[in-house]
């Protein structure tokens, strides 16, 4: 074979084995993501730690700069800010919140005596989230923690509002993300509001389009060797 035709001839080869990949990888079935929960006996405070074991960069969401008892809306994060809705009021432990767990003292945010359900918009991207969660009431009650975007996912625990906090952990798998977690008292306000914390969040790896293209290459220029040496 002449060489310009062979090299024709390759140059259409190399092409059609990249339009072939590209098109499996069009034509693949979608690989679902999915939003898990984790309780509180995978809480970084106990050791476990299952997000950071999974691999998410956890970062803790830093205090509010308003005073104690004030109305805050907002908490700025170093991937944008976590919106609440209602606003949620903010207090210190041992000082206008009774108590905790796990030897926390730092700030909560309260809910509100009133309020059954609050919602907490999340930064875009985020691929992780933890808090805990505390009832005002010293009694146990049921608290749910729905977290929703690409999937859903809900996970309800009986809290002692006399120093029992709990931890409540969410992420999303195949590239899936969350959006907003939503905290609800299950016993319609007999726990009379209830206080969250210690937020952590992760933001979702972005895989580069270049290593989709980078494998493509790779699979052309290895066909096209192989031609050459049967030359």
């Amino acid at each position: 074979m002449k060489t310009s035709a062979f090299m024709k001839k390759l140059s259409m080869i190399t092409a059609g084995v990249t339009f072939i990949t590209l098109g499996s990888l069009a034509n693949a079935p979608p690989v679902r993501a999915a939003i898990i929960a984790v309780d509180d006996s995978g809480s970084w405070a106990t050791g476990t730690d299952t997000l950071a074991n999974l691999g998410f960069n956890m970062v803790t969401v830093p205090d509010s700069p308003e005073a104690e008892l004030s109305s805050v809306s907002t908490l700025s994060s170093p991937f944008g800010n976590l919106t609440f809705s209602p606003t949620v009021e903010k207090r210190y432990i041992g000082s206008s919140w009774t108590t905790w767990s796990h030897g926390h003292m730092g700030e909560v945010y309260y809910s509100g005596a009133n309020v059954v359900t609050t919602k907490i918009k999340l930064p875009f991207g985020i691929s992780a989230f933890d808090l805990y969660v505390e009832p005002d009431m010293f009694s146990t009650y049921k608290i749910t923690v729905t977290v929703i975007d690409s999937s859903l996912a809900t996970l309800t625990q009986e809290i002692n509002g006399f120093g029992g906090a709990k931890y409540f952990g969410f992420y999303a798998t195949n590239g899936g993300v969350l959006s907003s977690v939503t905290i609800t008292d299950r016993t319609g306000g007999a726990a009379n509001g209830f206080a969250m914390a210690e937020f952590r969040l992760a933001a979702r790896e972005i895989p580069e389009t270049s290593s989709v293209f980078g494998i493509l290459t790779f699979c052309a220029l290895g066909v096209r060797s192989r031609l050459l040496s049967q030359q």
